[in-house]
C-alpha cells in the first residue's frame, strides 16, 4: 500500500477551503521527506535521512496547525507551535486513535530533533518517522473531514428544518422513534454527488451535522466511547437527549453474509455498554427507488430496541 498516495487522496476528499493549502504544505513535506530518504539509499549519504526528518518535523507542525483552525475552531494568525500541541495533549478533541499518534510521533522523532542540535537520523529511523507521520496525518485529515462534513450538513440543515419537520414526524414518540424519521429523512436529502465522493469520515460527520440540526436541544457525538475507560468501544453517533440515549451505527452496504452476526454483536455492545436503543443506519448509497425498508428488534430479553434501516431489503431473522 503507497501510504502517501493515501494520504493524498484524503486530502482531495475532504473537499476545499481555508485548510486546503496548509493540508498541500504537510504533504509537500512528506514527498519531500521520502525524496531525502531514497537520496540516502541511493548516494549513500547518512546526513540525507536527518534531512527527512526535518522534512517530517514540518508535515506534523503543518497538519496539527490545519487541525487547530478546523477542530478547535480557532485562529492560526497568532497561534504558536508550542501552544497548538499543548492544546492537543490536554484536550478532549482527538479521538484516543489520533491523540496515540499524535503523542508518539512527538516523543520520538519532534521533541528528541527539536533539543538536540547535534542530533543525526539512522536510514531506519528515518523510514519510521516518515511512516509515523503519515499515519498520523491520514488519522488527523479524516478526523477534519468529519468536522468539516458535520459543520456543512449543521448549517445547510439549519435552512431546512422546518421543510423537514412538517414531512416528517419528527416531534412524536420517543427519542428511538423521533432519530428514526430524523434519519429516514436524511435519505430524501442526498445528491447524486454525495453518493459518489463522499469518504466515510464525511458521512459519519454529515449524520452527525444533520441531527444536529434537526435536534438542536440534544447532544450529538460522534465517534463516542461508550464502553466505558477499560473497554474500548465506540458508537459511530450517540444521541442524548431528556435522559435518553440512542446509538446509530453508520454501515455502507448490506452484506448479506455477515449482516444476522453483525447485529447480534451490536446488541451485545449495546446492552453491555449500558444502553437500551439502537440503530442500524446503512447509508443511502445503494438508494434506487427512493424506498426505505426498516426492520424492529429486540434483544436484551425485550428490554433493547434495535431499528435498521436500509435502501434495500433486510433479511428477517428467524427463530
Amino acid at each position: 500500500m503507497d501510504i502517501i498516495a493515501t494520504l493524498r487522496r484524503k486530502i482531495n476528499q475532504a473537499g476545499a477551503g481555508d485548510h486546503t493549502l496548509g493540508l498541500m504544505a504537510m504533504l509537500a513535506h512528506v514527498e519531500v521527506a521520502y525524496k531525502h530518504l531514497r537520496r540516502g539509499q541511493r548516494d549513500s549519504d547518512d546526513s540525507a535521512f536527518t534531512d527527512a526528518v526535518y522534512r517530517t518535523n514540518q508535515a506534523f507542525e503543518a497538519g496539527l496547525k490545519e487541525a487547530y483552525g478546523v477542530l478547535a475552531k480557532k485562529s492560526l494568525d497568532k497561534a504558536r507551535m508550542f501552544d497548538v500541541e499543548q492544546f492537543f495533549g490536554k484536550s478532549n478533541v482527538f479521538k484516543k486513535r489520533v491523540l496515540d499518534q499524535f503523542t508518539n510521533y512527538r516523543q520520538e522523532w519532534r521533541n528528541p530533533s527539536t533539543h538536540d542540535h547535534k542530533l543525526d537520523f539512522s536510514e531506519s529511523e528515518a523510514f519510521l518517522a516518515i511512516v509515523s507521520v503519515t499515519a498520523f496525518s491520514c488519522l488527523l485529515v479524516d478526523e477534519m473531514a468529519l468536522q468539516l462534513a458535520r459543520d456543512r450538513e449543521e448549517e445547510a440543515t439549519k435552512l431546512l428544518v422546518m421543510t423537514i419537520k412538517s414531512k416528517f414526524k419528527l416531534a412524536e414518540g420517543d427519542l428511538l422513534g423521533r432519530v428514526t424519521e430524523a434519519l429516514k429523512s436524511y435519505f430524501t436529502l442526498r445528491s447524486a454527488e454525495e453518493l459518489e465522493s463522499n469518504s466515510f469520515p464525511q458521512w459519519l460527520g454529515s449524520v452527525a451535522g444533520f441531527l444536529s440540526a434537526i435536534f438542536p436541544g440534544a447532544e450529538v457525538l460522534s465517534e463516542a466511547q461508550i464502553g466505558g475507560e477499560k473497554r474500548k468501544i465506540v458508537a459511530d453517533v450517540l444521541v442524548k437527549s431528556a435522559g435518553q440515549s440512542v446509538v446509530v451505527e453508520i454501515k455502507n452496504r448490506v452484506n448479506i453474509f455477515t449482516y444476522e452476526s453483525m447485529l447480534v454483536q451490536l446488541e451485545s455492545v449495546i446492552a453491555s455498554s449500558g444502553y437500551r436503543d439502537g440503530i442500524v443506519f446503512y447509508l443511502p448509497t445503494e438508494v434506487a427507488s427512493g424506498h426505505i425498508f426498516e426492520q424492529d428488534r429486540l434483544f436484551n430479553d425485550g428490554e433493547g430496541r434495535l431499528k435498521v434501516l436500509s435502501a434495500v431489503p433486510l433479511k428477517v431473522r428467524t427463530g
